[in-house]
């Protein structure tokens, strides 16, 4: 009994910590509820999935997974975890106590592919709000071109390529929704892997010099003009993807550089999972399809004979039974040949402990369908990325080419081409003694060369060096904020020799032999800082960005003449006569600094707005006024249809539907140096070398604008199999960059002449307006068979819409006679460079309907030189006043 009392008191003078106790056992129930959960995220191919999302639903609690896939997070015993990831099925899964789940997420009908890149950053397509299109590599693998500018031909809807010479590793032109500039690039911004490249090849806003030759298309043009690309230099192998901005709203990221669209090129880099070794080789065969038709020697004698009797010439008596004549020489057969190109690559990449690499190099030998012309290009690539940390990732992208050129001047109204199928066909390849021929006598009035010879003597040859590359660090400062910095250059090596020997074809000689030589270089260096902040509360989602970027560019060259060489074998500038040499030299440089700002929401994954802005500060403006900044706006918005509650009955057939609008300004900035300032040029006289104004200045220049609406809808149906995007947009320029077209009495010739060149203005605005379509089908079977197939459309029209004083803007070239003839002319109303000429309605047969015609160009009706007569053409007098003329 005393032993119970004394239990009974002892629980009493405790009962106030039974609370505590109940407490501690409900906690101690809890916490063993709590536990760790690990495992491995991958795709159904086994592949680990970095980056993959975990939650536990219900909570806040959120986890991700690393560069090998592997996750760990804190979940309820009896809890769900959610598990998501870009291009694949969101999947739910029970933990029933376990603590090692390893989950295999499926990919979605929207697959990786399916992510594009974007200004400064990545989305997922179906979230983009502007005009973007993708080409992945699956799409361009079995093109085997030179160049990467020319695989995009027919791939995109908007985009059009137009190759300019079918020389091996010529400059391809491509347009982003038609023209915008007149004097200006047209060309692209290229982006490769974070490194800004200007699609121009002919350098007009930097030091204005092609590689190799001089532009032989204008009126005063020389020896033809040998525009290379500057992708050439690039393996398209290595390409993984290249993104196409096309409307404003997307490029105006890019400020004055996107105004002509951009192209985001992203090379490929190393997957999880096993090493992998490939090797590629391939053999490919080029011929020209469609050649000519000309005439052959019997048909060319008939015509000799009969033009001979016309005009009261003697006729040549080796025509005087043309039907005994054999075919005669076809310089087509004997210029162009079959080009035989082989191509090897080998490659290396792999994944492992949180650093990929991609390591290539590649050999190309492409002939040209010219003879004596080709290409051979050595290409290395490496691309390395590592996460050091788990808040730290570091990388680079470095790649280097070398290019041997043997290049044909054939773009020139005097060049191979023009000679091709303009020369006799009695002339023949060779004599009997092996050497070249020509016309035997100059009473032949032949004046063009023989095209196999000139091929075969001359010599000329261009190398270029090119290296390109970045390397970047990538740190996140907090959870969803992250600082990334990148050190990116760009810098060629061109050597350019060409030489023209003496020789004598017939009666066709050159006694001085001619050489060109060329040495230029530049470099680029580009620097970018950015802050990425993501955020989700909630159904709202933001993607803010800001960051600072600057670019700073410089060129320089010596070209050197010689006359002179005692021989043809060797040919040095010391071996030619001092007398006949000349050298030039250039040099200069240009900046661009650049702020920015973007912000992407996202509310509900139904409504999307993105807005951006730019400012550019360039060195191409006068630097005492404000004329060298510009602001460049964007805002564009969408709306997801298909996830409305309404649109739930519609799952089944339809994937997504989505609208966009978007509004975006752009600017550019493409002239040559010093536009704004006057400049000094030498001069050489009898009394020394002096001083003269070689141009106009314009302190008022201000950068052309260009401002672009965009409208649009994208829909994908039937698992995603059926898939359309259609945009309308309407583009303008305003204030466009030109030349003014003053008369020869005021500028003396430009300044290349001793003469002022014509100053550069903002002189009117042009516009562009139409449609892109694009139309998918993918079968996606899981088989053995799979077939896919895709539709481009597009249509724009060019106008320009108005022009500073009436101004006229024509274009001369030289035709075959050595003479300039207006070959466009650009009217307000009327698109640029719209092809200008008379009409035609036959020839004059009857004499009663000739006596009648309207006065032909001031000629008198008659048989006689410079007279109208019957055989002639007949022209229209489109404006009724009884005369042919150009007016």
């Amino acid at each position: 009994m005393k032993k119970l009392m004394t239990n009974f008191i002892h629980w009493n003078a405790n009962h106030r910590a039974v609370p505590l106790i109940l407490f501690l056992l409900l906690t101690s129930n809890f916490i063993t509820a709590q536990v760790k959960i690990s495992g491995v995220v991958s795709d159904d191919k086994g592949l680990t999935i970095p980056g993959a999302n975990i939650s536990v639903v219900g909570t806040k609690t959120t986890a991700s997974t690393d560069f090998d896939g592997k996750y760990t997070i804190d979940a309820p015993a009896n809890g769900t975890l959610l598990v998501s990831f870009i291009g694949f099925d969101s999947q739910k899964i029970a933990i029933g106590g376990r603590t090692k789940i390893n989950i295999t997420l499926q990919s979605s009908s929207e697959d990786l592919k399916e992510v594009v890149v974007i200004g400064y950053g990545t989305q997922k397509k179906k979230d983009v709000n502007g005009a973007i299109s993708s080409v992945k590599s699956t799409d361009i693998e079995n093109l085997k071109q030179v160049s990467i500018d020319q695989m995009l031909q027919g791939k995109a809807a908007g985009v059009s390529v137009t190759n300019n010479s079918g020389q091996p590793g010529g400059a391809a032109s491509v347009r982003v929704r038609g023209t915008t500039s007149i004097t200006g690039t047209n060309e692209p911004l290229y982006v490769i892997d974070g490194v800004p490249i200007s699609g121009d090849a002919t350098g007009k806003s930097t030091s204005g010099q092609t590689l190799a030759g001089k532009d032989g298309f204008s009126s005063s043009g020389g020896s033809g003009n040998n525009a290379m690309s500057p992708l050439s230099m690039i393996n398209p192998n290595d390409i993984e993807s290249m993104d196409i901005l096309k409307d404003a709203s997307a490029t105006a990221i890019y400020g004055s550089r996107g105004a002509n669209g951009v192209i985001i090129i992203t090379t490929k880099q190393g997957k999880k999972g096993t090493g992998k070794v490939s090797y590629e080789n391939y053999t490919s065969f080029a011929t020209v399809a469609n050649k000519l038709d000309v005439l052959t020697l019997p048909e060319y004698a008939t015509l000799k004979t009969n033009l001979a009797k016309l005009w009261g010439f003697q006729t040549r008596q080796e025509f005087s039974h043309p039907e005994l004549l054999g075919p005669g020489t076809n310089w087509q057969d004997e210029v162009y040949r079959t080009a035989i190109s082989n191509s090897h690559q080998l490659s290396f990449s792999g994944a492992k402990d949180g650093t990929s690499y991609y390591l290539s190099g590649s050999y190309l030998d492409n002939e040209g369908t010219i003879i004596n012309s080709g290409l051979k290009r050595y290409t290395v690539r490496l691309n390395l990325d590592s996460k050091i940390k788990s808040w730290l990732r570091v990388g680079g992208n470095l790649t280097g080419g070398i290019t041997n050129e043997r290049i044909t001047v054939n773009q020139s109204f005097s060049g191979l081409i023009s000679n091709t199928l303009l020369q006799s066909p009695d002339i023949p390849v060779r004599n009997v003694d092996g050497t070249f021929a020509g016309p035997p006598s100059s009473e032949q009035s032949v004046t063009y060369y023989n095209p196999v010879a000139e091929a075969l003597t001359r010599d000329n040859k261009l190398i270029r060096k090119n290296f390109l590359g970045n390397v970047y660090a990538e740190a996140e400062i907090v959870k969803g904020l992250k600082y990334r910095i990148e050190l990116a250059a760009n810098t060629e090596f061109s050597e350019n020799d060409d030489f023209r020997p003496s020789y004598k074809w017939g009666s066709q000689t050159n006694l001085l032999a001619d050489l060109d030589v060329r040495r230029q270089n530049w470099y680029s260096t580009n620097i970018k800082n950015l802050l990425t902040y993501d955020k989700t509360i909630g159904k709202h989602k933001f993607t803010v960005l800001a960051g600072q970027e600057a670019n700073d560019s410089h060129w320089e060259g010596l070209i050197a003449s010689a006359q002179g060489f005692k021989t043809n074998s060797i040919h040095t500038i010391n071996l030619a006569d001092v007398d006949n040499n000349t050298v030039t030299q250039y040099k200069g440089s240009a900046s661009l600094s650049s702020l920015f700002a973007r912000i992407i929401y996202d509310f509900n994954d139904k409504y999307s707005i993105t807005a951006s802005i730019r400012q550019d500060v360039s060195s191409k403006f006068d630097p005492t006024t404000d004329n060298q900044k510009g602001v460049f706006n964007a805002i564009s918005g969408s709306w997801r249809l298909s996830s409305e509650p309404f649109m739930e009955g519609t799952r089944k057939y339809v994937d997504n539907i989505k609208f966009r609008i978007g509004y975006g300004e752009t600017g550019n900035q493409q002239i040559p140096n010093n536009s704004y300032s006057a400049m000094l040029g030498t001069q050489n006289s009898g009394l020394g070398s002096g001083f003269l104004p070689s141009n106009y200045p314009n302190p008022n220049l201000v950068w052309e604008s260009l401002n672009q609406t965009n409208i649009g809808i994208d829909f994908t149906l039937f698992d995603s199999k059926l898939s359309a995007s259609f945009d309308v947009y309407d583009k303008k320029s305003e204030g466009f960059l030109f030349q003014v077209p003053l008369p020869l009495y005021l500028t003396g010739g430009g300044g290349q002449y001793g003469g002022v060149s014509a100053p550069y203005s903002n002189l009117g605005t042009m516009s562009n307006k139409g449609f892109d379509l694009t139309l998918g089908y993918d079968m996606r079977s899981t088989g053995n068979f799979n077939w896919n197939a895709s539709m481009v459309v597009s249509h724009y029209k060019n106008n320009l819409d108005e022009i500073a004083n009436g101004i006229v803007l024509t274009q001369e070239v030289n035709t075959n006679g050595y003479q300039p003839v207006v070959v466009t002319n650009t009217t307000v109303g009327n698109p640029i460079g719209l092809f200008y000429g008379y009409k035609t309605d036959g020839i004059f047969k009857d004499q009663a309907v000739l006596d009648k015609a309207p006065l032909q160009f001031g000629q008198a009706v008659g048989t006689g030189a410079g007279e109208t007569s019957l055989g002639d053409v007949k022209y229209v007098d489109v404006n009724g006043d009884g005369k042919i003329d150009a007016r």
